[in-house]
């Protein structure tokens, strides 16, 4: 039998026509993706435009808020250290005040011709409404002088006197009688003393009293005595019977100034 043989050039020509092909697509790929990728880049071009502004928004916008974090944790140390610094400087106050009348009761220093005197005893440790203080005679002390409080307010006179002490009674010892002049409208008025640091006075039920009014020494001192605390009145009554309080706490009462 014979054999037929197809010629070597038949043999390749498919294989050259697959690498042709291939040498084609490639080429035509290449040029049409080099122009593709200047298009998607021009279209994906403002979506990572708008990522990159979104992300810069969310790195701010954490920014902002751990900086308003830390401005808060910063006002909340701030107002401590102020809360700390006033009571510092309420305590230095008060140091520097007991330490100034202190200085004055050794020296006995006289201002404004008052003497600074430290009480001894005070109520309840003494009946009615009466001090004992550690200035007397040999200070300058007088029978009558005028008694007041370190804020102020006059509290009574001096009614015994000793070579180195004097006794001291207030205005509120009950049933003492003293000639004021309530704020309000100028009306004058008699104080009786209740006992405790108390008052209490009449007057028409037409005339107006509020608790809080001020009420003054008769004197051109005009010094503050009491504070009303309280008014009461019944609806068949002409009139109004004011209770009134001094504002020192004759407890507590621990320096007083003596004007001879």
């Amino acid at each position: 039998m014979k054999a037929n043989y197809l010629p070597k050039s038949r043999l390749r020509r498919p294989y050259l026509r697959q690498v042709l092909v291939l040498t084609v697509v490639f080429m035509f790929g290449a040029v049409v993706f080099s122009y593709l990728d200047e298009s998607i880049i021009s279209l994906i071009s403002p979506v990572w435009k708008t990522e990159n502004v979104i992300a810069r928004s969310l790195r701010n916008g954490s920014t902002f808020f751990n900086s308003q974090k830390t401005l808060v944790a910063e006002n909340a140390a701030l107002r401590e250290k102020l809360s700390s610094l006033e009571i510092e400087i309420l305590s230095l106050s008060s140091r520097q005040v007991q330490e100034s009348t202190l200085l004055e009761l050794l020296n006995r220093k006289q201002e404004a011709d008052a003497i600074a005197a430290a009480v001894l005893i005070h109520p309840p440790q003494t009946p009615y409404d009466v001090i004992l203080i550690d200035a007397g005679a040999d200070d300058f002390i007088t029978l009558g002088s005028e008694v007041s409080s370190p804020e102020g307010p006059v509290l009574g006179t001096v009614s015994e006197v000793f070579p180195r002490k004097a006794r001291v009674k207030f205005f509120s010892t009950a049933g003492e009688e003293t000639n004021a002049v309530l704020e309000r409208d100028n009306i004058p008025v008699t104080l009786t003393g209740a006992g405790g640091g108390n008052f209490k006075f009449i007057l028409p039920r037409d005339l107006r009293v509020e608790k809080g009014d001020r009420i003054f020494s008769a004197d051109i001192s005009t010094r503050l005595l009491a504070v009303v605390a309280e008014v009461n009145v019944r609806s068949t009554d002409s009139f109004k019977e004011v209770l009134a309080r001094s504002p020192t706490n004759i407890f507590a009462l621990r320096f007083v100034f003596v004007t001879p």
